[in-house]
């Protein structure tokens, strides 16, 4: 594969993180994509994606993925025999249901999706505590990242994720979509720019936390 095709892939793959959940999360990501992202690919020029961690977040994840223009779902891992069992059935699914031939690989270990050639980048949806490790595992295998938040758990995790991606020239997106959607960003700016009053009580809720904390 020549070097402008090369670009051509990791272009479309920046873009494809963007809207990694497609109409779920991101629906305005892909439309500002530019034009080379959005034609459709050759077979050469696919991008293979393999999931880490399987739970709910990588089901939802895997939604907008799927319907990506040059993107194919090829493998996913996970710890639990259930979690693997439903993402093959998903994944199946969706590619019978449009008339595409599907070959979906299920793992127990990370390092064996890794270890993968047609593999070029990875959506890690594992629990916080595991990112940092595979995501650094992930840039040293030469794969590409979609990580979910949060990104690392301590800063040196953060300092040694941000060394391997930039020692391994790796594209890493980071699912923080509640920093980065227009809508999100328009509500912030109502409260800086003092549209809605003066704000005296701010209730967050943190993972599903049935106190908010005040």
């Amino acid at each position: 594969m020549n070097e402008k095709s090369k670009l051509t892939r990791r272009d479309f793959l920046k873009v494809s993180a963007l809207g990694a959940a497609g109409a779920v999360l991101m629906p305005s990501a892909l439309a500002a994509a530019p034009k080379s992202a959005k034609k459709k690919s050759s077979a050469n020029d696919t991008i293979g994606i393999g999931f880490i961690g399987l739970g709910q977040q990588a089901m939802h994840l895997l939604a907008g993925f799927l319907t990506i223009d040059g993107v194919r779902v090829l493998a996913g891992c996970d710890v639990y025999d259930v979690k693997r069992a439903r993402f093959e059935k998903r994944v199946k699914k969706y590619y019978a249901e449009h008339g595409q031939k599907c070959n979906v690989d299920l793992y127990e270990d990370y390092q064996d999706l890794l270890a993968r050639d047609d593999i070029d980048a990875v959506v890690i949806a594992t629990p916080d505590h595991q990112h940092a490790l595979i995501a650094i595992a992930a840039c040293r295998a030469g794969k590409d990242i979609y990580l979910e938040k949060p990104l690392t758990l301590t800063i040196y995790e953060g300092q040694q994720l941000r060394k391997a991606v930039r020692e391994h020239c790796r594209i890493l997106q980071v699912g923080s979509q509640q920093r980065s959607d227009a809508e999100f960003i328009h509500a912030a700016n109502l409260v800086r720019e003092g549209e809605l009053g003066r704000i005296e009580l701010i209730k967050v809720h943190v993972g599903g936390s049935p106190t908010p904390y005040t």
